[in-house]
């Protein structure tokens, strides 16, 4: 099993096939001093994650191809301990049934977009562990 060295910066991947929302995000949380990777689709992430581990996963639930139901089951079948944060636009389910979904899957937290920089900050700090 991959041990993830907490006293590093922590390493989050971003998924999410908006380049414009992937990047705005990765801006300010690099700002805040995480080490960012990016995935413009669920493929990609699968991929990045197996060949080195993330402490992280922020996803995108409504991506074009493998979408990130299909993309965080895989992800969470890796034997690295990662924890999970999925974001859906709130136009495309109900944000109950969102939510219920991404927890089903092991999401520590799901946030609908548009959201707040210190919701998504706020939602780091509790999904991951503290060094």
């Amino acid at each position: 099993m991959t041990n993830l060295n907490l006293q590093a910066r922590p390493r989050i991947l971003l998924v999410d096939d908006e380049t414009e929302s992937r990047t705005m995000l990765g801006l300010m949380l690099a700002g805040e001093g995480y080490e960012i990777t990016h995935a413009g689709n669920g493929s990609d992430a699968i991929n990045l994650h197996r060949k080195n581990p993330f402490h992280l996963v922020v996803s995108e639930l409504n991506l074009r191809e493998n979408d990130g139901f299909e993309t965080l089951a895989e992800l969470r079948r890796h034997p690295a301990p990662t924890h999970f944060i999925a974001t859906a636009k709130s136009s495309w389910m109900p944000p109950s049934i969102f939510l219920k979904m991404a927890k089903q899957l092991g999401a520590h937290s799901a946030l609908a977009k548009p959201f707040q920089h210190e919701e998504m900050l706020e939602a780091i700090r509790k999904a991951l562990p503290q060094k």
